[in-house]
C-alpha cells in the first residue's frame, strides 16, 4: 500500500504527492487546473476555498508538487451519498501536459485509495468520456474500475479545450477499492485487458462495424441485440486527430455509442469490465468488454476471458 508522502521522478524532475498542508498550496492546486485542462479562466475552476472545506470535511485532496511547491497534479474528491450508502466521488485528477502519460496520474489514484481506505471508504466513484481511449483504459484496465451507469450529456456545456464543443457524454466509474478485483490489479499489477484470441472463444456479439477511410474510422452500424451474455463495443483508438479534423465524425461515434450504452448498461444492466487496445495495420482500435454478471461476481475477480 502507498503511503505519503510518496516521492517519485517524472522525466527527470522529482516530485512529491502529498496532502496540501498551507494556504499556499490550496491555491496551488486553484491554479494548476487552468493548465491541465485549458480553462479560459477562473470560472471554470474548483475554487481554493472548496478545496480546504472537501479536505477538512471527509474528502480527500492530494497534490503533485515540484521541490519549489509548484503543484502540477491534483486530485480532489469529496463524500457522496446514495441510498442509505457513502461513498468518495473524485471529482478531479490530472496532471499537467508536460508531465502526462509518465505514471504520475497513476501514483496520484493510488494514493488517493490509500487515504480513502484509511478513511473508510469502500468505493470511489467519478466520471469519464467513454470515447476517450487513454482514460478507458487507465481507469479499466490499470485501475480496476467496472461501469454500470451511462449519461448523456451529464454536464452540459463546458468551455474547457478539451470538451468545449461537444455534448458532456459521461459513464460513471465505480473504483471498489477493497475488493479482489482492484486489489489484484493495483497490488498485484495485473490488468482488465482483453485477450482477443480468448475474447473469440466467447462468441461475443460485436456490437459495431467500421470501416476506415485512411486513419479515419467510419461507424457503419451498432446492433442493439440481446442475443450473447459478452458484448464488445469498438470506439476509435485516439478521437483526436477527428475532432480536429471531422468533427461531425465524432459527433456520429458519439450519438452511436450513446445508443449502445443506454441500452446494453442502463437498460439491460451489462458491467462493463475491461478495456484494451489493439495495434493493426497502423492504427489504434480500442474495445470495450461488457459482460452480463452480477456486480458481485465481477468484483470477486473473475475474468470471463481467462
Amino acid at each position: 500500500m502507498l503511503s505519503l508522502p510518496y516521492r517519485v521522478v517524472v522525466g527527470g524532475e522529482s516530485i512529491v504527492v502529498r496532502e496540501p498542508s498551507s494556504p499556499r498550496d490550496y491555491r496551488e492546486l486553484m491554479d494548476v487546473q487552468i493548465r491541465i485542462w485549458g480553462m479560459p479562466d477562473y470560472s471554470e475552476a474548483v475554487t481554493y476555498h472548496a478545496l480546504i472545506a472537501a479536505h477538512r470535511n471527509g474528502g480527500v485532496v492530494l497534490g503533485a508538487f515540484r521541490e519549489s511547491d509548484a503543484a502540477v497534479g491534483l486530485v480532489y474528491s469529496f463524500p457522496g451519498y446514495e441510498r442509505g450508502s457513502i461513498y468518495l466521488y473524485s471529482h478531479l485528477t490530472g496532471v499537467v501536459p508536460e508531465h502526462r502519460y509518465r505514471g504520475l496520474g497513476y501514483v496520484l489514484k493510488r494514493a488517493q485509495r490509500a487515504l480513502a481506505l484509511e478513511k473508510g471508504y469502500s468505493l470511489v466513484k467519478w466520471t469519464f468520456d467513454p470515447l476517450r481511449s487513454s482514460n478507458a483504459y487507465f481507469n479499466l484496465a490499470k485501475l480496476g474500475v467496472v461501469v454500470r451507469k451511462f449519461y448523456p450529456d451529464y454536464y452540459g456545456e463546458l468551455a474547457d479545450e478539451i470538451n468545449r464543443g461537444m455534448p458532456t457524454d459521461r459513464v460513471i466509474a465505480e473504483w471498489w477499492i477493497d475488493s479482489p478485483r482492484v486489489s489484484g490489479i493495483v497490488e498485484k499489477g495485473a490488468r482488465a485487458t482483453v485477450d482477443p484470441e480468448k475474447l473469440a472463444e466467447l462468441n461475443p456479439l460485436n456490437a459495431v462495424s467500421v470501416q476506415y477511410d485512411g486513419q479515419l474510422p467510419i461507424i457503419t452500424e451498432y446492433r442493439l441485440e440481446h442475443s450473447s451474455e459478452v458484448v464488445v463495443v469498438e470506439i476509435p483508438g485516439d478521437i483526436e486527430p477527428i475532432r480536429r479534423n471531422k468533427p461531425e465524425l465524432l459527433l456520429e461515434w458519439r450519438k452511436a455509442l450513446r445508443a449502445i450504452f443506454e441500452y446494453y448498461l442502463n437498460k439491460l444492466g451489462y458491467v462493463v469490465v475491461g478495456y484494451t487496445i489493439l495495434h493493426e495495420e497502423g492504427r489504434k482500435r480500442g474495445l470495450y468488454v461488457l459482460w452480463k454478471r452480477s456486480l458481485e461476481e465481477v468484483l470477486e475477480g473473475n475474468y470471463l476471458w481467462k
